[in-house]
């Protein structure tokens, strides 16, 4: 076994999966000791085992629960721009409508143990490296980046989830830890991205790793959520500022692997394929989510996606009302969405004409939504099915959200006017008009729909309608699978049992 295999091994064992516990098994007649084995006290001595730590928690963020597959569904296709209803994977329908049963269903298990993991990865890299003897200035580096990559852990799961364990240190495998409050882990997330902020250079050292662009954006991020817009707009205005991020010319190359890779409006991305490198893979929701052929058509050699979840009518129908100055449609529709248009029929799409996948008359089809696909992430131009293993980096933070934010964080502050600048930069890269004269509540609702045209697929709607308390029933009339949300229930996913028969210390949602 390698070193860094070992490691990886120990990460595992000590990360806060399978109710934040282990157990031991063994026999007693063998109790042998490999005097060559690492262990975690033979490991933290130098900086190659403290990069290899640090690397090894980078590797936690590819897994499905983190940002691999499972991020896409829980806060787009659960939201009102997309839907699962069509899937023939009826567990995972019931998941996107709130009818969720068994709350060991893979998707909520993956959300909340892989995030864990990535999190009990972190913990040891924080705990260990201050210890290690190497230069002082990287060190600190090292520590602020897994801090930062607590904190995105830790985003994920109190949004998801709300009333989870706070735990920042490694755990002896016995302990049951009890949920903190929502405000405490807001707290902590604040903290540690503070904390990385003040020791994490402006440029990355590597590619991939975090950088002090990305703790600012996502402190103010997770500020905005807390509706602390004054300190929001503060973390945010630093990230404008510091003039090292703009907007890319053409909106959809960020989602292309040839021009996708760290560019200029990145301030966080998920690294795919080996770029960590510990045998990282790509990201597999876009085999999910993508065009394939209607139930009934002359079956091809290949199917491109399953189709697990698409977009709404009613998303299709509002960006299609999005419209450029010379009333062209919005660019980032056809980025965004995959759609029929007889007048771009023949456009090779998966290495078939795009025509193929339609029927003449959507309205008269069973189950409307089955004419409409997600296109963002998905590797379109190639003549073959989609691969599991897409290797486009998995965008966390952009700086058009950034943009975006601060224009929510000053309107919702009372500062309107100021606010004008930072969406109109993002309505300009679209060719839309540029907005003036609206009250707040008019700015409020504008850029609401700016963000749901700007950021679809990027894990960004189910909590800017959370933010703006509009997770209700009533948005059923956008989508049917909210006529079986329960608030004060359907907002958070619930606990795995497997969790809590576990740790007894854990108690279930509301509701659940």
């Amino acid at each position: 076994m390698t070193i860094r295999r070992t490691l990886a091994a120990l990460l595992r064992f000590a990360a806060l999966t399978a109710g934040l516990g282990a157990t031991a098994v063994g026999c007693n007649d063998l109790e042998l000791t490999n005097p060559n084995q690492r262990s975690s006290q033979t490991y933290w001595k130098t900086s190659a085992d403290a990069e290899a730590g640090l690397t090894a928690t980078y590797n936690a963020l590819l897994p499905n629960g983190t940002f691999g597959r499972w991020q896409a569904f829980a806060n787009d296709i659960r939201s009102d721009i997309g839907t699962a209803r069509t899937s023939p994977w009826g567990d995972l329908a019931n998941f996107n409508a709130f009818q969720l049963s068994d709350y060991n269903f893979e998707v909520n298990r993956e959300l909340f143990a892989h995030n864990y993991d990535l999190i009990g990865r972190a913990n040891l890299v924080i705990a260990n490296v201050p210890g290690v003897s190497m230069d002082a200035g990287l060190r600190d580096q090292m520590v602020g980046e897994a801090k930062f990559l607590r904190a995105l852990g830790y985003w994920n799961l109190v949004t998801l989830y709300e009333n989870i364990p706070l735990v920042t240190e490694p755990l002896d495998p016995t302990v049951r830890p009890q949920s903190a409050t929502p405000a405490a882990v807001w707290a902590q997330i604040e903290k540690d991205l503070a904390d990385a902020a003040a020791v994490l250079p402006a440029t990355p050292r590597n590619p991939g790793r975090a950088t002090q662009g990305a703790a600012l954006g996502m402190l103010g991020k997770a500020r905005l959520q807390q509706r602390k817009w004054a300190e929001a707009a503060q973390a945010l205005g630093q990230v404008i500022n510091s003039g090292r991020y703009g907007l890319l010319t053409n909106y959809a190359d960020n989602f292309i692997e040839a021009s996708d890779n760290n560019n200029k409006e990145s301030l966080f991305e998920v690294e795919t394929e080996d770029k960590y490198p510990i045998g990282v893979t790509g990201l597999s929701f876009p085999k999910m989510i993508g065009p394939c052929y209607r139930p009934g058509a002359p079956l091809p050699e290949y199917n491109p996606t399953f189709c697990d979840g698409r977009p709404t009518r009613w998303y299709l129908t509002e960006f299609q009302k999005s419209r450029t100055t010379t009333g062209a449609v919005d660019p980032r529709l056809d980025a965004t969405l995959l759609y029929n248009d007889p007048a771009r029929a023949s456009e090779m799409v998966y290495g078939k004409t795009r025509g193929s996948y339609f029927v003449d008359n959507p309205a008269s089809a069973a189950r409307e939504d089955t004419m409409i696909f997600f296109r963002k992430y998905g590797e379109t131009y190639l003549a073959q099915e989609q691969r599991w293993d897409n290797p486009i980096n998995y965008k966390v933070l952009r700086y058009a959200d950034v943009l975006l934010m601060e224009a929510e964080a000053l309107n919702e502050n009372s500062q309107t006017a100021q606010a004008y600048q930072y969406v109109n930069l993002v309505r300009a890269r679209a060719s839309k008009a540029l907005l003036a004269g609206l009250s707040q509540a008019q700015m409020r609702d504008s850029l609401l729909y700016e963000r749901m045209f700007e950021l679809g697929l990027e894990s960004s709607r189910f909590n800017d309608l959370r933010r703006q308390n509009l997770l209700t029933p009533a948005l059923a009339a956008h989508d049917a699978d909210f006529n079986n949300f329960v608030a004060g229930k359907s907002e958070r996913l619930p606990i795995p049992t497997t969790e809590r028969n576990l740790n007894p210390n854990v108690p279930q949602n509301p509701g659940w």
